[in-house]
């Protein structure tokens, strides 16, 4: 007979790790994204606002665009699946489950604006582009880094999903005020009346606030805390290459 085999405890006692109070993390988030970031501006942007950026860097921009929604808004059921309250009695007695049903019903065009991609595959065909084009882009690799590392961590959980996407993405988009400049700039500068700009530069705010909102209820224990916090870092860093990158098209 073989020798008896056991089963060993390995199940090491350890403090237990606290919680920060909401505010005080939401705090320290800020700030590890600021610090993420230090020393990198977006002068793209700008440059597009003001109408110093060439013709092409604006076709490229809508190339990026178009392949940003293209990858990203699929990824939005799985927050409305993974949603915490999706077992409430009816869709309007929950909050989490609710808003990204109707998040996603907004972006595939089921709530009065067009679908979302398609307004991204109408402004490449405004700067004239044609589907071929459209289609045998290559993205940025930092783009492609952003995009995938997005759809980890809305794969991963919900938490980490509203952190990146909502609370690191949607929200400080909406603060930076990016969609009404370049809408504004396309339409005085490059004689272009671009939906997807305008229909953001009114929307994105309340999607904002609202993944602020819905990020305070679930970023109450350590371990969902710990794990958002290394999400919006690794999301942020993914920003600041593509950020850096961008600005060179108009260094």
């Amino acid at each position: 007979m073989g020798a008896k085999r056991e089963f060993k405890d390995v199940v090491k006692s350890r403090d237990i790790e606290q919680a920060l109070p909401v505010d005080q993390y939401l705090k320290q988030l800020d700030e590890l994204i600021v610090a993420t970031m230090a020393g990198v501006k977006d002068k793209l942007t700008p440059a597009i606002g003001s109408g110093k950026a060439t013709r092409e860097v604006v076709k490229r921009i809508a190339l990026e665009y178009y392949y940003l929604g293209k990858w990203m808004t699929p990824e939005f059921p799985l927050l409305i699946a993974t949603a915490p309250d999706t077992d409430a009695l009816k869709l309007d007695a929950s909050e989490h489950y609710q808003h990204w049903a109707q998040n996603f019903a907004d972006e595939s065009g089921y709530l009065g604006d067009p679908n979302h991609v398609d307004m991204k595959v109408e402004f490449c065909h405004q700067v004239g582009l044609c589907d071929e084009e459209i289609l045998a882009y290559v993205p940025l690799p930092e783009t492609v880094g952003m995009v995938f590392t997005h759809n980890y961590y809305i794969r991963r959980s919900y938490e980490e999903g509203l952190a990146t996407l909502g609370f690191a993405g949607e929200r400080l988009a909406a603060r930076s005020g990016y969609a009404k400049v370049l809408y504004e700039g396309l339409r005085s500068h490059y004689d272009l009346e671009v939906r997807n700009f305008k229909t953001h530069a009114y929307a994105e705010g309340d999607h904002g606030d609202k993944a602020e909102q819905l990020f305070r209820k679930v970023a109450t224990s350590a371990h969902v805390q710990r794990r958002c916090r290394e999400a919006v870092r690794n999301v942020t860093l993914t920003k600041r290459a593509r950020v850096l990158r961008m600005n060179e098209w108009v260094d």
